[in-house]
């Protein structure tokens, strides 16, 4: 199903509580030791690398906003528009227009009380009264995934994803949504809101950055055997969950296609498996942001994230946190044959997963009667009634207005039913862009648009001007939600070297040098890394900013030998991954 069938795309904003740098204070480094978190008090606690006796929480649950007076950040609002009707019907009472406006704010937020257990376990657990809890983790990523039932035929109903996007990294920073239904699913929602659990639930996904420890341990991956295996016999347009790809590496490991070789305790052998299986996710999958895949693939997409709620899904087996705990995966293409060989005796930067869930609960049941809260209205005069459009900017584009980009022009243009047209532009630029989006309106009025509905929508093109001369203009886009969200035409990836520096010693590679060559935009970029038998390749990776949906880029390999020869490759690829290990 399309993930827009049932609802318009939600408008999403970022609210920061007041709060947010106090939390920020508390939460101290963002890099914990991924390792030695202790589940305590309900709380997962880790430990900062620069003091182990201080320990940051990370947030176990989110719940509806409340404002200053502690009333809910929620609003339902059912509208109706009256209309006349075919005169030659016999019937005095006919069916109006309308629909329902449907927004809340949701904030990632921890009981005190659930901190101070937390705190009074760890001491008690590990013996030593100076531990301290000093606050929530600066989460590095986050995105959240709105579920909800589409009833089907016969009475049946299943989860369905209905919106997903960026979440805020810091505990007390509020989400906003903000849903334009139409009339049957308004009325829908109305009669779920009268349940005891409605039918809206929020999936946090949250990324928390970590050190891992240092073991004594050895893997080989035979991608031969790994490519025959059936968990990849399905191909790459398939989406996954985190159950189903730890599944298929336990009959990796089972199957002998990948090869742990450790030395150690048992009681360290979990914390290594995440480590393990962490870098096997990223060599063999890549994330999936939902907003980006195909109409025709969202089916799959919508069936694989619906199935966290369902079964022995994230949620319902409490399986909340750890490797790989991602929204949706889906497989590498990769062409390596042969076996790799990694070895994990020095610490190293990993990201690890929280999920967090939400619903709505028994709203109606406690503010039913409150008109603030739920109200039905119909619309009046018309001619007196102005739209105002806000361009939002999505939060990972921000940064890019000090990297990348210079500006960017929004233009709206209104056409009227009477022939008259409105033209309203707006520029973005590294002062304004972090502005709330109020600050940035588009504004247009009643010119003879009778039709309620078709006055609503309107056209925009955004123009992106970028460092070092470089242009690029979307088509005109219709639209008729009250927000204009921007995200950058381009993707960041990261393209990283692969290799056993064994084999290269063996071969006589005194270095090995990595040119990736890419367009962007109108001119060609040319970033270079260089890499030595004697190094670790851990770290030995660049991020490449290529065009939306143009995945491939060209690089060349240089080996440099002994006695000054080289030999040299040129490639095209996608994947994201480099072997240098394979000389011609």
């Amino acid at each position: 199903m399309n993930l827009r069938s049932a609802w318009r795309w939600p408008r999403v904003l970022f609210v920061t509580a007041l709060a947010v740098a106090a939390c920020a204070g508390a939460a101290g480094a963002q890099t914990v030791l991924i390792d030695r978190g202790v589940r305590a008090g309900g709380l997962w606690c880790f430990p900062l690398p620069t003091d182990s006796l201080s320990y940051v929480y990370v947030p176990a649950a989110a719940r509806l906003a409340t404002d200053d007076a502690g009333r809910p950040q929620f609003s339902f609002v059912r509208y109706v528009v009256n209309e006349r009707r075919d005169s030659s019907t016999s019937s005095t009472i006919s069916e109006a227009r309308g629909g329902g406006i449907l927004t809340f704010l949701v904030l990632i937020d921890t009981d005190p009380k659930l901190v101070e257990d937390a705190q009074r376990v760890l001491r008690r657990t590990l013996k030593n009264d100076s531990i301290s809890v000093r606050g929530p983790i600066v989460f590095q990523d986050g995105r959240y995934t709105l579920v909800s039932s589409i009833l089907q035929p016969g009475g049946a109903a299943r989860p369905t994803v209905l919106a997903t996007g960026r979440a805020p990294v810091l505990e007390g920073n509020r989400l906003a949504l903000s849903f334009d239904l139409d009339a049957e699913r308004a009325t829908l929602l109305m009669h779920s809101f009268t349940m005891a659990a409605p039918d809206i639930s929020l999936m946090f996904d949250m990324t928390i950055a970590g050190l891992t420890e240092a073991y004594d341990a050895e893997l080989t991956i035979d991608w031969s055997e790994v490519k025959k295996h059936k968990s990849f016999s399905t191909g790459g347009t398939v989406y996954y969950v985190s159950a189903d790809i730890e599944l298929a590496l336990d009959e990796l490991r089972r199957d002998s296609a990948i090869k742990l070789k450790t030395s150690g305790t048992s009681a360290s052998m979990e914390a290594l498996l995440a480590t393990v299986y962490n870098k096997l996710l990223e060599l063999m999958y890549k994330p999936v942001k939902p907003e980006q895949v195909s109409a025709s693939d969202q089916n799959n997409l919508a069936g694989a994230l619906s199935s966290m709620f369902q079964g022995k899904g994230a949620f319902s087996s409490r399986k909340t946190m750890g490797f790989g705990a991602q929204i949706a995966y889906t497989q590498r293409e990769t062409r390596t044959e042969g076996a790799s060989v990694m070895h994990f005796d020095h610490r190293s930067s990993v990201e690890r997963h929280a999920l967090i869930a939400f619903n709505i609960g028994d709203l109606f049941a406690r503010h039913g009667a409150d008109p603030n809260l739920f109200r039905a209205v119909n619309l009046g005069d018309p001619t007196f009634q102005q739209r105002e459009v806000q361009v939002a900017v999505d939060a990972a584009l921000l940064p890019e207005f000090e990297r990348y980009v210079n500006s960017v022009t929004v233009t709206l243009r209104k056409d009227h039913v009477n022939g008259q047209q409105t033209l309203r532009e707006v520029v973005l630029n590294r002062t304004n862009a972090a502005a709330a989006p109020g600050d940035r309106k588009l504004i247009y009025g009643w010119n003879g648009d009778d039709d309620r509905l078709a006055w609503l929508d309107y056209d925009y093109r955004a123009r992106w001007s970028f460092k070092g001369g470089g242009a690029f203009e979307t088509p005109w886009t219709r639209m008729n939600t009250p927000m204009i969200d921007l995200f950058a035409p381009y993707e960041r990836r990261s393209v990283q070297m692969l290799g056993d520096a064994a084999t290269l010693k063996a071969r006589g590679v005194r270095a090995v040098v990595l040119q990736i060559e890419y367009p962007f935009f109108g001119e060609l970029r040319r970033p270079q890394i260089v890499a030595r038998p004697e190094e670790s390749l851990e770290d030995k990776r660049v991020e490449i900013t290529l065009p939306l949906g143009h995945p491939d880029y060209a690089y060349t390999l240089t080996w440099q030998l002994a006695g000054n020869q080289r030999l040299t490759a040129h490639r095209r690829d996608g994947s994201g991954l480099v072997f240098v290990d394979e000389l011609p």
